[in-house]
């Protein structure tokens, strides 16, 4: 049976990808600070923010999970903050979580993911492709996320000599609370945002590529959003 880590899939898109997963018969385990309620998931307890807890997340999977096949880099925060007064600490934790986090995790289970043959996901944004309207307020989140695109190129390098895939998502805006969760803003109208579901059946999509194949990159995003031009 294949393994699959995943951050993050206590909620959201990675609670979608590690549901989609586990119904295709992959074992889940979610590295969060909440732990996923999904049946047959397996939890780690990780303040992503933290190193003493990425370490300790790092150590249980080489004790318990050493054979995992496929890494999910998905946990993220926003970040929303006016330019003119975001805090050194605002910064700092998203940094931290969206940009840090993943690339030491990367960087910790390397030698694994070489041995292991594992694939690597990285979910970025496209907020990170390019500059277009909708993106004030969001100075953290969009060099944070420009920070992992630029991490995966050189990952990605490193591995060009390997069986090991590293694949980063240019993500486009789905149904999601992260940004509830950042600053109180609920989401109004949800079925006009990419559903969790369907993007976790593309992920799985991905992953089950024969390994001759490689989507180093993939934009997904909403009908009428190409180039970040509104419509």
């Amino acid at each position: 049976m294949r393994l699959a880590i995943i951050t993050g899939a206590s909620d959201g898109l990675g609670k979608a990808i590690a549901d989609v997963l586990i119904k295709n018969k992959i074992k889940v385990v979610n590295i969060s600070r909440t732990p996923s309620t999904l049946k047959g998931i397996e939890n780690i307890s990780c303040d992503l923010s933290k190193q003493e807890d990425i370490d300790r997340a790092v150590d249980i999977i080489k004790s318990k999970y050493s054979n995992f096949n496929i890494l999910i880099n998905n946990a993220a925060i926003v970040g929303y903050e006016k330019t003119n007064e975001i805090t050194y600490e605002k910064f700092e934790r998203t940094w931290k979580i969206n940009a840090i986090a993943p690339l030491y995790l990367i960087s910790k289970l390397f030698d694994l993911i070489v041995k292991n043959e594992a694939d690597i996901i990285n979910i970025g944004t496209t907020n990170s492709q390019h500059a277009h309207p909708g993106l004030e307020n969001q100075l953290a989140y969009c060099a944070s996320k420009y920070g992992l695109r630029g991490g995966s190129y050189n990952i990605s390098a490193e591995l060009k000599k390997t069986k090991s895939r590293l694949i980063h998502i240019y993500m486009g805006g789905f149904q999601s609370k992260m940004h509830e969760k950042d600053y109180g803003l609920v989401m109004t109208d949800p079925e006009n945002w990419l559903k969790t579901t369907d993007l976790a059946e593309i992920i799985l999509f991905l992953i089950n590529l024969p390994k001759q194949i490689e989507i180093s990159e993939i934009t997904i995003n909403r009908k009428g959003r190409r180039d970040g031009v509104k419509t």
